[in-house]
């Protein structure tokens, strides 16, 4: 039974472990924290598995456990020292049709400069762009993940936006401002 249990458990982690580094890496802001955060979430479902009861998806369940390990992860690290911005250029990966050594150069950095922009917002605000953009949740999927309303979801996602706008024209003037609110008004998820 045990080694079914172990079987089992190395599926899901096979399955989930890329989508979990996605969403602990926007959250974090960097490579090693990241893996470290996969690290506690798969530790912590390992140890939980048996409190699953199905009441919801199982990857619902589980990135709200990534989403829980990533936020508290940033606020132990940024106890003990300033937030930086690191490990960002072997995280980001864009696909260009014509990619000449100068449109990849120029690709790369924006998505450094995107990157770094997110990184300067709170883990909270940082967690629900993530689970929007990099997994496509509805905003029905993300109250149900973070265990929030749909109403706070939609007033969260739209404080969100409006802080990457705000960091994007102050921080980084050179980004087109378009980028920080991808949601049209009237989408609903």
């Amino acid at each position: 039974m045990e080694d079914g249990f172990e079987r089992a458990f190395a599926e899901l982690f096979g399955r989930y472990r890329e989508r979990v580094y996605a969403i602990a890496f926007r959250v974090v802001g960097n490579a090693v924290d990241a893996l470290d955060v996969v690290q506690e979430s798969f530790a912590l479902v390992f140890r939980k598995l048996h409190s699953f009861r199905g009441g919801s998806l199982f990857s619902t369940w589980l990135f709200r456990i990534v989403v829980n390990c990533s936020i508290d992860h940033r606020r132990k690290r940024d106890v003990a020292r300033s937030p930086l911005v690191q490990g960002l250029s072997a995280e980001i990966d864009f696909i260009d049709d014509s990619p000449s050594p100068d449109q990849r150069a120029e690709t790369k950095e924006l998505g450094h400069q995107v990157q770094a922009a997110i990184s300067l917002l709170s883990p909270k605000l940082r967690a629900i762009l993530a689970l929007r953009y990099l997994e496509d949740m509805s905003y029905e999927h993300l109250a149900a993940t973070l265990g929030l309303s749909l109403g706070t979801v939609k007033s969260r996602l739209a404080r969100a936006h409006l802080a990457l706008e705000s960091v994007v024209r102050n921080r980084f003037p050179q980004l087109d401002t378009s980028i920080a609110a991808p949601d049209s008004v009237g989408d609903v998820g």
